[in-house]
C-alpha cells in the first residue's frame, strides 16, 4: 500500500518515463488530444506500473514506435521498455 508519506520519496510513472517515450506521447497529443491526455493522467496519479489497468498500458504502447506484438508478459507486467530504471 502507497501512503501519504511513502508517495513524498516516490516518482510517478510520469516522472519515470524514459525521455523518448515522452516525447512520443507529445507527438501524438496533436493528432489525439483527449486520448494521450488520458495516458498521461493515468501516468501522473499512478506510481506502480502495476497500477495502470491493462487498457491504459495497451493506450500507451500505442502512442509509441513499440507494437503489441512486441511486448513480452514481462514488459506488460514491470513497464520496464518505457520507464527508466533506478536502482
Amino acid at each position: 500500500m502507497i501512503t501519504k508519506k511513502t508517495k513524498i520519496n516516490m516518482k510517478t510513472l510520469y516522472q519515470q518515463l524514459k525521455p523518448e517515450i515522452k516525447q512520443a506521447l507529445n507527438e501524438q497529443e496533436e493528432i489525439y488530444p483527449s486520448l494521450v491526455k488520458g495516458v498521461k493522467i493515468a501516468l501522473k496519479d499512478n506510481y506502480l506500473w502495476s497500477h495502470l489497468s491493462i487498457g491504459q498500458a495497451r493506450d500507451l504502447v500505442s502512442f509509441t514506435s513499440l507494437s503489441l506484438g512486441s511486448m513480452s508478459s514481462y514488459d506488460w507486467s514491470y513497464g520496464e521498455k518505457f520507464l527508466i530504471c533506478e536502482d
